[in-house]
């Protein structure tokens, strides 16, 4: 068996992107990889196999390489270490390692405007890089400013389209997103003004405001203390089921990062992709989001719509709710789209790799 190694420093926020390098670690087993996670311990895999309903026991966790990853290592360290490896996966914090598996892929999740280190250095790391992983072309766009253009790969994240799906609709507007990114703010206070605009309109909808949180809930509260008045329901820390069922239930799915946010000269700010919406749209509800960043790949003519401000976002939601036959076809068309970003096409997409 070959042997993988994975390093992402940001696991224990257990968001969007983790799902995404643990689903990478699942699709290097399906290949015939023995795979270690460079982590202290297996606690946040546990946390992760609730919270993202993945079968994580086959993933080996390394402390001690956790311990070699996460510091400065010198050269002829990292090369006794590193050499060992036939591929090593390993999320980027806006530098870059020196790395000599066989197979080295840097996955780049955040549109850094700059790299950190020399520029010299950097140019000498990437001698020992096959592939730049990217999660959307988003990212891409912007890191190749500073990256070979040749070794570009775009991997969208992998999304459960067979395990989101529709249910019986009610009349739910939702909003998965942290209320505490660690990179760029979700602004589900853009969809609290939205909804209240839509609420003089529309009668009987109500807002969910679904997402993980770790820490500091001044914004959480800012925002309860906001919707006073109004129909909005706060889910916080949702397991993955929960989520699965408010997708099945909701007619509606609403984004708003980015809002507010020129993505030319703050490109982090923005939504790097859109896992959220594209669990939204397999489960049949109408995305409804800002104009930025990743979501500009998800959503085409028909399957949804991109919005350049709150009173858009109510505007187009009050247009379909008026017209259930157009808010059906699109919920419909929706639903063809996501598969495109299906978790079998990521495993597909992976084998390119190796």
């Amino acid at each position: 068996m070959k042997k993988a190694l994975i390093f992402d420093p940001y696991l224990d926020t257990l968001g969007g992107g983790e799902r995404y390098v643990l689903t990478f670690a699942l699709g290097l087993i399906k290949n015939n990889y023995d795979v270690v996670l460079a982590w202290p311990d297996r606690k946040e895999l546990e946390l992760a196999q609730t919270r993202f309903g993945l079968d994580l026991s086959p993933v080996a966790i390394d402390s001690e390489a956790y311990g070699l990853c996460s510091q400065k290592t010198a050269y002829a360290e990292r090369l006794k270490f590193t050499k060992d490896y036939d591929l090593i996966f390993w999320v980027s914090d806006g530098s870059l390692p020196f790395l000599f598996s066989k197979n080295n892929l840097i996955h780049l999740q955040v549109p850094f405007k700059r790299l950190g280190g020399n520029s010299t250095i950097n140019n000498l790391k990437t001698v020992f890089i096959k592939k730049f992983v990217y999660n959307s072309n988003f990212t891409r766009n912007v890191l190749e400013k500073n990256l070979q253009k040749d070794k570009g790969f775009v991997l969208y994240p992998p999304i459960d389209t067979n395990g989101f799906i529709p249910g019986k609709k009610e009349n739910i507007i939702l909003s998965v997103a942290r209320f505490d990114s660690p990179s760029h703010s979700k602004r589900q206070d853009v969809l609290v003004e939205a909804f209240r605009a839509l609420s003089k309109q529309v009668k009987g909808y109500k807002l969910v405001l679904a997402g993980g949180l770790k820490g500091d809930e001044i914004l959480t509260q800012k925002l309860r203390t906001s919707v006073k008045g109004l129909a909005v329901e706060f889910i916080i820390n949702p397991e993955f089921n929960e989520l699965k069922k408010l997708n099945s239930q909701a007619k509606f799915f609403w984004h708003a990062a980015g809002f507010g946010i020129n993505e030319q000269t703050d490109p982090e700010k923005v939504e790097h992709f859109g896992m959220t919406t594209v669990e939204a749209m397999a489960s049949g509800c109408v995305p409804v989001v800002i104009n930025k960043g990743g979501q500009k790949e998800i959503i085409t003519a028909g399957t949804g719509y991109l919005c350049e401000d709150n009173a858009e976002i109510a505007q187009k939601t009050i247009e379909l709710i008026k017209n259930p036959k157009a808010l059906m076809e699109m919920s419909k068309a929706a639903i063809d789209r996501s598969q495109f970003f299906s978790t079998g096409n990521f495993f597909e997409k992976i084998k390119l790799l190796l």
